[in-house]
């Protein structure tokens, strides 16, 4: 999943750009989840480090695009951030903040279309690793998405996916770094969970993979956090 914020003080083109990204979810066949907000303040109030891309206003009333994007990357420089502006020249400030690029007003999706498509699929991009390794014999390709969780039992991982479960001689720490920055995450010291795939959480156990896992007590609140975050930004 993609998570969008769009900050813009009128209410008619934040609907626009949700639509727009909404349309765009639909054609390229990638959740993206868009969080409306009315003002930079009530952005950097929210900010928690999980949004891939940010569509800023830069005229709003109160605090201005360039000063929020200012904010926003002295808390986090890898966020991607795309001015939205009716005024080209402003837009040339955002070069100060490692703005990607700018959409001029009035938007049409046509237009919204070419600037989004490749910033949209280089974040799918990122979000994706392939695991390569020998099992029984054979080599196999997972990829990231396509795993539900991984296990660890006597110095072995197993690798759970819909098509089936294979075996490697690993360490899971290893493995935890190397799938780093993607939406995985322990929810004890024997699993790790493609929070993609969660269905449900019940008490100290997760539905993931078909199969009911536990979440240890020491890793409940970081666990349960970091779902909340990928599911919706909220805190728990």
């Amino acid at each position: 999943m993609i998570k969008v914020a769009v900050v813009d003080d009128e209410k008619m083109a934040r609907e626009q750009l949700e639509t727009y990204f909404f349309q765009m979810s639909s054609a390229l066949r990638e959740e993206i989840d868009v969080q409306t907000y009315v003002s930079g303040d009530e952005l950097l109030e929210a900010y928690d480090y999980s949004m891939d891309i940010i569509c800023l206003d830069i005229q709003m009333q109160g605090q201005d695009g360039i000063t929020t994007a200012k904010k926003i990357r002295e808390k986090d420089d890898q966020v991607i951030l795309i001015f939205v502006t009716n005024m080209a020249q402003l837009a040339i400030e955002g070069y100060a903040v490692r703005a990607l690029d700018f959409i001029l007003k009035p938007i049409n999706y046509y237009s919204f279309q070419l600037k989004m498509q490749s910033v949209v699929k280089s974040v799918i991009h990122k979000k994706v690793k392939t695991l390569v390794f020998n099992h029984e014999g054979s080599i196999i390709r997972i990829v990231s998405e396509e795993l539900y969780y991984v296990e660890v039992e006597d110095h072995y991982i197993s690798y759970h996916t819909a098509e089936a479960i294979f075996r490697q001689k690993a360490s899971l720490k290893e493995l935890e770094e190397k799938l780093e920055g993607l939406s995985f995450k322990r929810c004890n010291n024997c699993y790790l969970i493609n929070l993609k795939h969660v269905r449900s959480v019940r008490k100290d156990e997760v539905l993931v993979g078909g199969n009911w896992l536990k979440i240890s007590r020491p890793r409940k609140k970081e666990f349960l956090q970091a779902l909340a975050n990928y599911m919706g930004g909220f805190r728990v």
